[in-house]
């Protein structure tokens, strides 16, 4: 398998192996959920869901396609309860742990896992604030989709901190967020340059190449249809 790819967003990405067949499955998981009646959050609005919009869809695609990830697996989400990616995992037989400030989407989340039987449980503890749950560790796998772009800069860096502390080493993290110039969210990340910053302060590595923007951009978000941005999406590993 190849280096997974830290990038901005390009919808040729839906057709390409791996993207394409993890892109595939969570679509047909998203159509079992929605049989089930298990609602679905995205972007903290939880309900039942047919389907993912493509420019979601991609972002979580890319996320999990090269994790390389076994039953088993220790996965820790940074922001998501209740959301696609961990449900997902759990239903493969990962061992999931999810930082959720919602109330409601904890709640939903716990009361999911209690029906489907997984191993994913949900901690109220704000990382930016306050340690991880002391039994946190040792994870093989950190992952959080659009989250940092919700807080200021200083604020996520110090969330993202404490989840590498509880990275195993060698372990892996694929982190998404807005980007671009124009990119509403105000921890959204804007130049090459801040990413990199970003990687470089988690003391982090790319996993593969370091971070490529492609230059394109959309009309992703229709409560801001006058700004055009991207998401960006970055796969790294904590240093051995």
């Amino acid at each position: 398998m190849n280096p997974p790819r830290s990038k901005t967003l390009s919808l040729a990405d839906l057709s390409a192996l791996p993207v394409r067949d993890e892109a595939r499955a969570l679509s047909r998981f998203t159509r079992r959920l929605f049989l089930g009646a298990t609602p679905l959050a995205i972007n903290g609005i939880a309900r039942r869901r047919w389907y993912v919009r493509r420019f979601k869809l991609w972002e979580y695609a890319c996320g999990l396609a090269q994790a390389g990830l076994a039953p088993g697996a220790r996965v820790l989400e940074f922001g998501g309860a209740a959301g696609l990616p961990s449900y997902a995992l759990a239903a493969r037989g990962m061992s999931l742990r999810v930082l959720e400030l919602d109330a409601g989407l904890t709640r939903l989340a716990r009361d999911t896992v209690a029906r489907r039987g997984w191993d994913l449980a949900v901690s109220e503890v704000d990382a930016t604030r306050a340690e991880l749950p002391p039994d946190w560790t040792d994870f093989d796998f950190a992952m959080s989709f659009c989250v940092i772009e919700h807080m200021p800069c200083d604020v996520a860096r110090r969330g993202l901190e404490r989840v590498v502390e509880r990275l195993a080493p060698g372990g892996r993290m694929a982190l998404t967020f807005e980007y671009g110039e124009q990119a509403p969210g105000e921890g959204a990340l804007r130049t090459p340059a801040q990413v990199d910053g970003l990687v470089e302060h988690l003391g982090l590595d790319y996993v593969g190449s370091g971070f490529e923007d492609t230059g394109e951009r959309f009309t992703m978000d229709r409560r801001h249809p006058e700004r055009s941005f991207t998401f960006g999406i970055v796969h790294v590993e904590k240093r051995g």
